[in-house]
């Protein structure tokens, strides 16, 4: 599996030993790629990047290791902005399509590069990998009630609302939706 690019990104799905390398450090990941020294920092939820350091070991690297012919369903893919050669954020699936073709989207961004449409353009970029597989039939996201920020770049993305989850609201796009700019 190789990288995507749109106009300003790179989007890199890591493969099992760039996954350890981040389970050790960002920075190690970051120097073995050749990549410059991201300090990522979100805004909002700051237990975030806590969540996402546990469900690296505990989910995401034993899922890649389980599907090695399909890893790219469950790894992380690093967003990488292409002229500073610098991890801005990342986005990944939770898994290959389900019975019913549906599969969950997450993304976050750095938040030096929030309100620049930097999160816009990697969701479409993911996208358009995502339904170039024909088992995929929909792409859903959550996100919290209160991120409107995420839910624009949704909205911008071709995405209805479905309506309430736990985590807060959820959001799809269908196959067949075409993408509504606005």
């Amino acid at each position: 599996m190789t990288s995507l690019f749109s106009t300003r990104l790179q989007l890199i799905p890591l493969p099992l030993t760039s996954l350890e390398q981040l389970a050790i450090s960002r920075t190690t990941l970051e120097t073995a790629r050749g990549l410059e020294i991201s300090n990522l920092r979100l805004s909002g939820d700051h237990d975030f990047m806590a969540e996402f350091d546990e469900a690296l070991p505990q989910y995401i690297i034993p899922q890649v290791k389980d599907h090695p012919d399909h890893w790219f369903w469950y790894t992380h893919w690093l967003v990488v902005h292409r002229e500073l050669n610098l991890t801005i954020g990342g986005i990944g699936v939770a898994g290959a399509p389900d019975a019913t073709g549906q599969t969950m989207i997450g993304y976050f961004m750095d938040q030096k590069f929030e309100g620049r449409q930097f999160t816009t353009e990697a969701v479409a970029c993911f996208l358009d990998w995502i339904f170039q597989h024909p088992d995929v039939k929909a792409v859903v996201a959550d996100t919290p009630t209160q991120h409107l920020a995420s839910q624009r770049v949704l909205q911008k993305n071709g995405f209805q609302l479905v309506g309430a989850v736990e985590e807060g609201v959820r959001w799809e796009r269908r196959r067949s939706q075409p993408l509504v700019q606005v």
